[in-house]
């Protein structure tokens, strides 16, 4: 006997109730091939996006993801950065560099998975050095060399490089899972005495931004279920304990055009990515929403 369409609709209903008594869950998030994340410095949100002078910003917002509800975790600098990869910021409130911290973070995580990280700093002075500040570059904004499992590590160390050795990487397809890209204080908006003012610091981010997004989207690494996130560390308001800022998400193969007004973070990032790879969320992060409509399952 061929069952009426009443019954169908009614053992459907019956079997979508089962599925939500028991708690059933959403398939697990298809993992990333790569993902790299590259972070500016002390922006509100209002002076990034639209702001004319930063149209590759405002260009791959539109045509990608844009976060119009992210904010920082925290002020200044440095305990930012260490949310990002650690999901706390371990009460730290200042951006003195002879703090070391301790603990599981990102990085390890995908070491004991099988995966790979690297870290690329415009003006590091060589591979793994752990002093404080040279030239443009500055180690507040550099997480990795900021905890004692990575400082103290020298094959972890040797990941943490100069951004001249980035394109070279690209052109070969040889680059890992996560890469950390972070330019130094004259190009990533925040600016020093001697870096050009106003405008013209501007221009030199989304030069950065052009540069590096360009040879990203073109390299042999581009490839699978890949993601460019472009972030800032902080705002500069008090909105959310970190300030508003932008933060736009280009995927290979996700969403496009997609603004989301879901309150996130930096924990929310950072649970993205450990969602996705099958890691335990660390601290904040478990508790903070993925940012699944930016990017996808």
């Amino acid at each position: 006997m061929r069952s009426s369409p009443v019954l169908k609709r009614l053992l459907l209903t019956a079997t979508l109730g089962v599925t939500a008594l028991t708690g059933a869950r959403a398939p697990a998030p298809t993992p990333f091939d790569h993902v790299f994340v590259i972070v500016l410095e002390n922006t509100a949100y209002a002076q990034a996006i639209g702001n004319p002078e930063l149209p590759t910003l405002t260009t791959l917002a539109r045509t990608y993801g844009l976060a119009a509800a992210y904010t920082g975790v925290a002020h200044p600098s440095l305990p930012n950065y260490v949310a990002m990869i650690s999901g706390s910021t371990f009460g730290s409130a200042s951006d003195d560099t002879r703090q070391r911290f301790r603990g599981d973070t990102l990085p390890l995580q995908l070491e004991h998975a099988g995966r790979d990280w690297r870290g690329y700093f415009q003006g590091l002075p060589r591979p793994g050095w752990d002093g404080g500040a040279a030239g443009d570059y500055g180690k507040k904004h550099n997480p990795f060399m900021l905890f004692a499992e990575i400082a103290a590590d020298p094959a972890r160390r040797a990941k943490v490089l100069g951004l001249e050795t980035l394109a070279a990487d690209l052109k070969a397809g040889r680059v890992p899972a996560y890469t950390l890209i972070v330019p130094d204080v004259c190009h990533d908006l925040h600016g020093a005495p001697h870096c050009p003012p106003g405008r013209a610091l501007n221009r030199a981010a989304d030069a950065f931004l052009k540069t590096w997004t360009d040879a990203i989207l073109a390299s042999p690494a581009w490839t699978g279920r890949s993601a460019l996130v472009i972030t800032f560390d902080e705002g500069e308001d008090d909105v959310g304990g970190g300030g508003r800022i932008a933060t736009v998400v280009v995927t290979r193969t996700g969403p496009r055009g997609v603004t989301s007004r879901t309150p996130y973070t930096h924990y929310s990032l950072l649970r993205t990515l450990q969602d996705a790879w099958g890691l335990p969320p660390l601290r904040g992060a478990a508790t903070a929403a993925p940012m699944t409509d930016l990017f996808g399952r």
